[in-house]
């Protein structure tokens, strides 16, 4: 399933199994794993371009921000 993932959501899935195993395991228990990543992706993608294209931050450093903000906070994933 991963390899099949974009970039973006791979790394979000793979900070979550470090951060959240249980979790991770709970939403692929529940099916709910992809629709979360999804959500989760989607979400990073939309600040990466607020900060990229808006605010005219350079690509790495928007990219650290957003994977704090939607990629490190996998506690609370909308399902």
């Amino acid at each position: 399933m991963q390899s099949t993932l974009p970039l973006t959501s791979r790394l979000i899935l793979k900070r979550w199994k470090n951060e959240a195993p249980q979790m991770v395991a709970d939403l692929e228990a529940s099916d709910q794993l992809l629709p979360a990543l999804d959500q989760a992706n989607e979400r990073l993608i939309d600040l990466l371009y607020q900060l990229t294209m808006v605010q005219k931050m350079e690509y790495q450093a928007a990219l650290e921000i957003a994977m704090n903000e939607w990629g490190s906070s996998p506690s609370q994933p909308a399902t």
